[in-house]
């Protein structure tokens, strides 16, 4: 997925926060949990997006670790019994059903410890401004009004009315939170995320809920295994899904709507500085190819 993905990878293990004091079951825990990252999406958006606006090549690396360790502590969590109890992840058992459920946990607040520390120490050198705009933005999109909202919403959803609208927000909430933090932690530093902030917010909601729409389609239409994860559980659990929602059909019209949109966002970015090609870039292999794929399916 991405250029520099296996320089990634190795960043991964080693900034992992299993150490030679910890427990020998959760560090075998901690290690698998880092071992197959994935697409690795949004350590590719942090990447890119240094490379373009002038961060510290160790900083980036830093943030790109921190947001994978995050999206992979949630994706523990959202899979244990007590969520979504399922059985695979990236076409392995999940953490908790080769570890226990306490293991699996404990793993994924190592995760989350771990990737507070690296956000610490990315903007170690920059000014109180900068590191205080981080902070804010870390707080809102993995806090009480952020991602815990949004799983929170997720759990209670069969308890309302199940509209197109609330399967949209809880998705902004849930798949937008951490992309929204890669979109915009790797530039405060150089201010690209101040002049830009809305445009950004705009792209980042476009390609969240687009991504999340694919997401629903999968889970819904793809047999068990094929998706690396296990299949039919928004209808098991009476989760939001909008194809569930919607039907597939305007399932993908809203898909399609959401990739125009994005994709206008995108080219105003880049008329207006052409160091967003970046953004281009991937809009074209994150979502569009991925789209394609099921249009050919």
């Amino acid at each position: 997925m991405i250029e520099n993905a296996e320089a990634v990878a190795r960043s991964l293990l080693a900034n992992a926060p299993a150490e030679s004091t910890t427990e020998p079951v959760l560090r075998e825990a901690l290690e698998k949990a880092v071992a197959h990252p994935g697409r690795m999406v949004r350590a590719g958006l942090i990447m890119a997006a240094a490379h373009n606006h002038g961060l510290r090549p160790a900083a980036a690396e830093q943030l790109a670790c921190a947001l994978e360790y995050w999206h992979q502590a949630s994706l523990i969590l959202d899979d244990l019994p007590c969520m979504d109890d399922a059985e695979q992840r990236r076409g392995l058992p999940c953490l908790h059903r080769t570890h226990g459920e306490a293991t699996a946990i404990l793993a994924a607040l190592g995760l989350i410890n771990r990737a507070y520390a690296l956000v610490q120490r990315a903007y170690l050198s920059e000014s109180v401004e900068v590191r205080e705009q981080a902070c804010a933005l870390v707080e809102s999109a993995l806090g009480a009004a952020g991602i815990l909202s949004g799983q929170a919403w997720d759990l209670r959803f069969g308890h309302g009315q199940g509209a197109p609208r609330e399967v949209g927000r809880i998705a902004w909430r849930k798949t937008g939170a951490l992309l929204w933090l890669a979109l915009s932690l790797p530039l405060l530093p150089s201010g690209a995320w101040q002049r830009e902030r809305r445009a950004l917010r705009a792209l980042g909601v476009y390609w969240a809920l687009a991504y999340q729409a694919m997401d629903d389609l999968l889970d819904v239409s793809v047999p068990k295994g094929g998706s690396g994860k296990t299949p039919g559980r928004d209808a098991a659990l009476n989760r939001p899904n909008l194809t569930i929602a919607l039907g597939a059909p305007l399932t993908r019209r809203r898909i399609e709507r959401l990739l125009a949109r994005a994709d206008t966002q995108v080219r105003q970015l880049c008329q207006r500085d052409p160091r967003w090609t970046y953004l281009a870039d991937w809009h074209e292999r994150l979502l569009l190819t991925r789209y394609r794929l099921f249009i050919a399916a």
